[in-house]
C-alpha cells in the first residue's frame, strides 16, 4: 500500500516524463545549479549527495522528521550515475597519495555503485543489466539501512519506497526493498 504523498509524486512523475530533458552530467552539476544541501522544492525536501545513499542523508532525515514530521522518505538512485565510474578503492588510493598518513581513509566509504553489483570480482566493464542489478541493489541498502536505525520513526521507516530515475527518458521505476 502506498502513502498518499508518494502516489501524489508518482503523478507527478508521469506528468513530467513527456517534456523531460537530460539532466546534465556529473562535471555539469555545479555549473547547473544542483545543490548539494537539503533544499525544499515543490512542496518536497531533497537531499541530494554521491550517489543518492541513504547514510549521508541520514542525519538530515532525522532531524527534519523531528522538527517538521516527515510524510515519507522515497530514496531515488539514478541511471548513468558518477558512481557507477569509480569504486571506493580508487578513491581511497587517490587520497592516500595526497594523504599518506591519514590512516582513517583505508576503512573510509564513497557510495561507489560499483561495489553493490559486483563486490567479490571487480570488474572494470559491466553490462547494462549488472548496472540494473547495481542500482537496485543499492536502492534495496538503503531502504534496509533505514528501516534498521533505531532512531527514524517505524511508520516512516516501513513507509518509505526505493526508485531508480531513468535520466534519459524521465521515468521512476519502482524497487522492491
Amino acid at each position: 500500500m502506498q502513502n498518499s504523498t508518494v502516489t501524489e509524486l508518482l503523478q507527478r512523475n508521469k506528468a513530467i516524463v513527456a517534456g523531460h530533458q537530460a539532466l546534465p552530467f556529473f562535471p555539469e552539476f555545479k555549473e547547473a545549479g544542483v545543490p548539494p544541501h537539503p533544499t525544499f522544492v515543490d512542496g518536497v525536501v531533497v537531499c541530494r549527495n554521491v550517489g543518492g545513499h541513504i547514510g549521508p542523508a541520514m542525519k538530515d532525515i532525522i532531524a527534519l522528521d523531528a522538527y517538521v514530521g516527515l510524510a515519507t522518505v522515497m530514496i531515488i538512485h539514478h541511471t548513468d550515475c558518477g558512481t557507477l565510474h569509480f569504486t571506493d578503492a580508487i578513491i581511497r588510493e587517490k587520497l592516500i597519495e595526497r594523504l599518506p598518513h591519514q590512516q582513517e581513509i583505508d576503512t573510509m566509504e564513497f557510495g561507489s555503485i560499483k561495489e553493490c553489483v559486483i563486490p567479490s570480482t571487480f570488474k572494470p566493464q559491466f553490462t547494462d543489466s549488472d548496472i540494473s542489478i547495481g542500482l537496485e541493489q543499492s536502492v534495496m541498502e538503503d531502504l534496509k539501512m533505514l528501516r534498521e536505525n533505531p532512531l527514524v520513526r517505524k511508520d516512516l521507516a516501513q513507509g518509505a519506497t526505493g526508485y531508480i530515475f531513468d535520466i534519459k527518458t524521465g521515468v521512476l521505476s519502482p524497487v522492491e526493498g
